[in-house]
């Protein structure tokens, strides 16, 4: 059995729904916060079993009986650490002989880099079967910043113009239900990335394409940024946060396309370009 944590999440739910076309759904358990939001899951006939990374008894319960656990990572809140580290304690203690985990681009600038490293670790150390997803920048958070640069008329972050492989979350998703519904991934690591690598000022050019007019990517300093983003009512640790994102996007650490994709799924990954170009537009559309 594949158990599959954090299924009622967007990532979660797309390899739930991708796993159900390639193996029986006897073979699938997903473990979940509120299971009464996992309803639909359940009527499928998918085994929803209640967890909380917070609280390891009830991790190992939902584990319990699985071989294969694919453990989602959290959001990056401060304590996400110790959360990987029960859900890693408890598939030792459940008995599951292979942990799957969706990493993220290997850096340690920022918060969330340095959460993947440790956990990473944590979960080489078990002495168990792995297999390592490090999904880049997801593309569908460059679709946010175009739709902000679309009605702000300009594109300002605090970053350097650096490069990034940003991926979709479908693809993302997709690699992950091929790891887990086939054989020959023990003890890999896998860049999951986009095909083509776009730095900032390439996110300013799409935005000005669907806006018609010049939109200009303008590096903003980090006292501006925390400034503003504070008078907005955004918490300074998330601000701290979003900072060290912005500095790890601009250290080239994400300027990793592969084809790893293309590789697990049999289908090529989707270009980065069109989609954040179609999807903003869809969105603006509305």
């Amino acid at each position: 059995m594949i158990i599959v944590t954090g299924a009622n999440g967007n990532l979660g739910r797309q390899v739930v729904n991708l796993l159900k076309d390639r193996i029986p759904i006897s073979e699938i358990a997903v473990s979940v916060r509120e299971p009464e939001k996992a309803a639909d899951l359940s009527t499928a006939g998918i085994d929803v079993r209640q967890a909380d990374f917070r609280d390891r008894a009830s991790v190992v319960r939902a584990f319990t009986g699985a071989e294969k656990v694919l453990i989602i990572s959290t959001s990056g809140a401060s304590d996400t650490v110790s959360e990987h580290r029960n859900a890693v304690d408890a598939a030792v203690e459940a008995g599951i002989k292979h942990i799957f985990y969706t990493s993220g681009t290997k850096e340690s600038l920022s918060h969330i880099g340095r959460v993947h490293e440790q956990t990473e670790k944590a979960i080489i150390e078990t002495g168990l079967n792995y297999t390592i997803l490090r999904n880049n920048l997801y593309a569908d958070v460059l679709v946010r910043e175009v739709i902000d640069a679309v009605k702000a008329g300009i594109l300002s972050i605090p970053a350097d113009d650096g490069k990034m492989a940003a991926v979709t979350r479908a693809d993302c998703a997709a690699a992950a239900a091929a790891v887990l519904a086939t054989d020959g991934h023990q003890n890999k690591i896998y860049d999951i990335t986009g095909p083509e690598s776009l730095a900032w000022s390439n996110i300013a050019e799409i935005a000005s394409e669907i806006a018609g007019k010049k939109i200009a990517f303008i590096p903003a300093l980090p006292d501006t940024f925390r400034e503003g983003m504070l008078s907005k009512g955004v918490p300074d640790f998330r601000v701290s946060f979003l900072l060290e994102i912005y500095k790890a996007y601009s250290s080239g650490a994400y300027d990793i396309p592969s084809h790893a994709v293309a590789k697990l799924t049999g289908k090529p990954a989707t270009p980065t370009r069109d989609f954040i170009l179609r999807t903003a537009r869809e969105a603006l559309a509305h």
